[in-house]
């Protein structure tokens, strides 16, 4: 890969990552457009390592509270950071097991432009009519096991390229009226299990089939660039919801998929 293309890859991995508009059906749109061959995969992992340690350092503090938590374990009952990691537990159960039990042989004849086109649209019109759901709002410690399976269930659509898994989960939080805020910060820690998952599949991958043919150089700047902008892309969300909703991504999403369509039937 040119330096040029590096600097693309990640800056798209990064911004795209923890927003709700797909971070996979733009990196495909990459590799289709700059017929990028196996190389694009290996920048992949180093992309989506990058976006990783970005959301555990703006996470850090949330983090250590947690560990904290495990000190005060027998009264799990009546701790709010215990319970957040069983309904995160919860979560990721669904798309782990179906995405390795049916979707480890679909993922190539999915990954088509029309897909994303339309996993693109259908996931910003349903964002749009979640967004919009009038009722007290509640807070990401509200969740019960059944409202952590409603989440993980509808995270599976995220194996649909185009749908975003970040999209998915803050749709279904959303439904669920959690806060937009709290409905983002589920998508961002329900990622980490997912990413590191994908990174160590693709890992293993990587070291059984083309390991000896890496350059480390441009795997180093991916992983970077994708970690400074991810971060980055993690604080203007927040900040943004602080005062406004998901429309822009949703006005996004359905645009970039009308785009798609368009034109792979012109």
């Amino acid at each position: 890969m040119e330096f040029w293309e590096i600097i693309i890859y990640s800056i798209i991995q990064g911004i795209t990552e923890f927003l709700p508009i797909s971070s996979s059906a733009h990196l495909f749109l990459l590799e289709y457009i700059l017929n990028w061959p196996i190389s694009g995969r290996t920048m992949a992992i180093a992309a989506h390592l990058g976006s990783l340690i970005a959301v555990i350092l703006y996470l850090k503090e949330d983090l250590l509270q947690i560990l904290y938590s495990f000190n005060q374990f027998k009264n799990f009952k009546e701790n709010n950071q215990i319970l957040l990691i069983r309904n995160l537990f919860i979560i990721t159960i669904p798309i782990l097991i179906i995405g390795l039990l049916i979707f480890k042989d679909l993922d190539k004849a999915l990954l088509s432009l029309n897909v994303i086109a339309w996993g693109s649209i259908i996931g910003g019109i349903l964002l749009y009519v979640s967004d919009n759901y009038k009722g007290e709002e509640k807070n990401i410690y509200s969740l019960s096991i059944l409202n952590s399976l409603f989440i993980g269930l509808f995270q599976v659509f995220a194996l649909i390229p185009g749908a975003s898994r970040a999209g998915a989960v803050i749709t279904a939080a959303r439904i669920l009226k959690i806060s937009r805020i709290d409905s983002t910060k589920i998508g961002l820690y329900s990622g980490l299990p997912t990413i590191l998952g994908a990174v160590t599949l693709e890992t293993i991958w990587l070291f059984n089939n083309t390991i000896s043919k890496l350059e480390i150089a441009p795997i180093i700047l991916v992983f970077l660039f994708s970690f400074s902008f991810a971060y980055l892309s993690i604080m203007f969300l927040i900040k943004w919801l602080k005062n406004y909703t998901f429309f822009p991504f949703v006005i996004y999403r359905i645009s970039i998929g009308i785009l798609i369509l368009y034109l792979i039937n012109i």
